[in-house]
């Protein structure tokens, strides 16, 4: 065996535990890439989820036009929630299964962090709910001129007010998802994701477009699909574990299931759900310096943070596609390059597409979230930024797979030139948008610079390192 100069990069892991993959590599390859969204289906289904939210929203007219004010107070509305309490909770379910092997162990876990849950949700959203409308006007008419209250009321009283509870049900529902994807049930994640996006944006249609309650419709569908949908998948769950410990249907927990284990877990894991708030720190933090902008610029960098968000979510899955199969495949050296490779391919083309489709078709995220495109002063922005948003979404997939790579390799990088890399991109993007005065357009060359300093870095590490680390196992 060849011995690496770098002792570190090398994974310890239990060879018996992983077993060979007979299959072909490019088939296996290939369905790896069309598994990744499960890998990170907590974040993903909730950026889809906004992603929805904020289309249905943006396709509403009042007195036939599009209410912009509107959408960006309910877009900082989820943005204050996301940023201040669900965010950390879903860091909690993203890692909660992540060590567990065992069938009875990690369904005993999934029990008990589900009675935890059941309080945990409403101690952390329910002050930040309250908070959201201070925070509203503090955002708002200070800073972004809109100053009818109505508005701020309104977003509040008919959905902001009621959040605690929809996030139960919808955080509940992404556990038992994340339960089912860990017992490799992804076709029944996949059926209820799916069936899930329908039922809510059919009665969104029914309530919004038909009926005409407005705000109030998306949140009464948003609360009524994350509550039956929570319970068909609790059922499932229930009937798929026949003759284990007994599952509740209703939300009625049980005192065999609050022990010293579950306070363990919720401490062994805390630390990795601030990593998971850190690492999307950098997109909240340009969601906040868009708001001191105008409400132009704001509007359309609400509809391009959110793209980039739900792809990043679906790149972060990719990583641990790619970092998994590093890190524990024992194939022949020959299988496992020829995986990666054509993964890699696979993925390339992926994100060339994307990069494309962006660049040539200038207005094609307000097409898609807003009614006809919006006005034509946000197209302006838009078609200043297909060129740099186009490379923010391009690096940031480039970004990914290659820090998959290093990852797997156990090689990641180190804390002290992450912090220094973030650092650069928010000091570019806030210099480059009010000192030069570029704007939005001054925010996503920050972000591109930090994309690219990843990328760079991750690039250099995987071209050294790589190779030695399929020859090591010859």
């Amino acid at each position: 065996m060849m011995e690496l100069k770098n002792n570190d990069i090398m994974p310890i892991y239990d060879a018996s535990i992983v077993y060979p993959n007979t299959e072909d590599p490019s088939i296996a390859a290939l369905k790896s890439i069309g598994n990744s969204l499960f890998n990170n289906i907590v974040i993903a289904l909730s950026k889809i989820i906004v992603t929805t939210n904020l289309i249905i929203l943006g396709h509403t007219l009042y007195e036939n036009k599009i209410h912009y004010k509107l959408i960006i107070t309910f877009q900082i509305g989820v943005f204050i929630i996301e940023f201040l309490g669900k965010y950390f909770i879903l860091g909690l379910i993203k890692y909660l299964f992540e060590d567990k092997e065992d069938n009875e162990e990690l369904y005993n876990l999934y029990i008990r962090m589900k009675t935890s849950l059941v309080f945990l949700i409403p101690i952390v959203i329910t002050p930040v709910s309250i908070c959201s409308y201070f925070l509203l006007e503090l955002l708002l008419i200070n800073y972004t001129g809109i100053s009818d209250q109505i508005i701020i009321k309104e977003i509040y009283l008919k959905f902001l007010i009621f959040t605690p509870i929809i996030y139960l049900f919808e955080i509940l529902f992404f556990l038992n998802l994340q339960f089912l994807h860990y017992q490799k049930q992804t076709k029944a994640v996949f059926t209820y994701l799916i069936s899930f996006l329908i039922a809510h944006i059919a009665l969104s249609w029914i309530l919004l477009y038909i009926l005409e309650i407005g705000i109030a419709g998306l949140t009464s569908s948003y609360f009524t699909n994350t509550f039956l949908f929570y319970f068909f998948t609790n059922n499932y769950v229930k009937n798929t574990r026949e003759g284990w410990i007994q599952n509740f249907f209703l939300l009625i927990p049980k005192k065999e299931n609050f022990d010293g284990e579950v306070m363990k877990t919720l401490k062994r894991k805390s630390f990795l759900c601030l990593i998971n708030l850190v690492k999307t720190f950098f997109v909240h933090f340009l969601y906040f310096l868009s708001i001191f902008t105008d409400e132009n610029q704001l509007v359309v960098n609400i509809i391009y943070l959110n793209f980039y968000e739900l792809i990043s979510a679906i790149n972060r899955g990719i990583y641990y596609s790619l970092k998994r199969y590093i890190l524990t495949n024992v194939e022949s050296m020959e299988k496992r390059q020829k995986y990666v490779a054509i993964f890699s391919l696979y993925y390339i083309i992926f994100a060339l597409s994307l990069f494309l489709i962006l660049f040539i078709n200038e207005n094609i995220l307000l097409d898609s979230y807003l009614y006809e495109g919006g006005e034509q002063t946000l197209k302006s922005f838009s078609k200043k930024l297909k060129l740099i948003f186009a490379l923010c979404i391009l690096f940031n997939c480039f970004r990914n797979m290659l820090n998959g790579m290093i990852r797997g390799m156990n090689i990641p990088l180190s804390l002290i030139k992450k912090i220094i890399y973030y650092l650069i991109g928010m000091v570019c993007s806030y210099v480059l948008c009010f000192h030069k005065e570029n704007g939005i357009y001054g925010l996503w060359i920050g972000a591109f610079i930090l994309n690219l300093l990843f990328v760079l870095e991750s690039g250099y590490k995987a071209f050294i390192y790589l190779p030695q680390f399929f020859h090591s196992y010859i």
